[in-house]
């Protein structure tokens, strides 16, 4: 049986799949993993090349290769560093240094390398303050607020549009998969007048984080679609790899 390679391009989503060990184990599985398990009737071969931290300008220049399926999961990091969402002017110019400019190149830049291939784009979903389990000094505001100005729902359905725009199989994450702030994370463990409390969404808001001095903020009872805020946990990867399997079957 003919061997179909697909190639998984995203960020730390992606990334970590393939290592768990960043994720202090607490995702068992990724997302990439469980496609795979989910699609055993097809001859699936992966080759994960996710850049951990990476946005759309990462990619431009970053090296494609060859592939009859590929994957696009990217977008969440580009909100948090305020790179530009761009119009879909910007798309059909292929205007560098805005995301929809940014993800016209790589859709350019693969059917290049691989013209008969099918590509499968998803958007960002929903995510609570992110604070890296192994560094508590990384860490993010959640998508309850705008980042410069800017939502994260606007730039996920930005980026379907383009998707849907350049006859990419798209799949609508950020609403189909259900990741919203108060199942994320089920609570966050906050320091209060010298006692900890565990608030849900949006008890906890406004009560800031000392990293260093506080404890935790998620201790593993709060898991919830994600284990940090920000990355999917092993409910939540299931739930995206369900979809872009749903997905996969229709291309293949």
């Amino acid at each position: 049986m003919t061997k179909i390679r697909w190639c998984a391009i995203g960020d730390s989503f992606t990334y970590l799949n393939d290592h768990l060990d960043e994720t202090g184990y607490r995702l068992h599985k990724g997302y990439l993993t469980r496609i795979l398990e989910k699609l055993q009737e097809y001859p699936l071969v992966l080759d994960n090349i996710g850049i951990n931290g990476s946005t759309t300008q990462d990619w431009i220049s970053q090296p494609i290769p060859e592939a009859d399926v590929y994957t696009i999961l990217l977008g969440t990091n580009d909100w948090h560093h305020h790179i530009p969402v761009g119009d879909m002017d910007d798309l059909k110019k292929r205007t560098e240094g805005n995301i929809l400019g940014n993800l016209g190149i790589l859709i350019d830049h693969i059917r290049q390398v691989s013209p008969k291939a099918r590509i499968i784009g998803g958007n960002p979903v929903e995510r609570a303050d992110f604070i890296y389990l192994l560094d508590p000094e990384n860490n993010a505001m959640g998508s309850y607020a705008p980042e410069n100005g800017v939502w994260l729902k606007d730039v996920s359905a930005t980026v379907l549009a383009a998707y849907q725009a350049e006859g990419v199989a798209a799949i609508d994450l950020f609403t189909r998969s259900g990741f919203r702030q108060d199942n994320v994370i089920r609570f966050r463990r906050v320091r209060r007048n010298g006692t900890y409390e565990n608030l849900p969404y949006p008890d906890y808001l406004g009560i800031p984080y000392v990293p260093g001095k506080d404890e935790y903020p998620y201790p593993e009872e709060a898991i919830g679609l994600t284990y940090d805020g920000l990355h999917p946990s092993d409910e939540g990867a299931d739930i995206l790899a369900e979809l872009f399997a749903e997905e996969f079957r229709k291309v293949l």
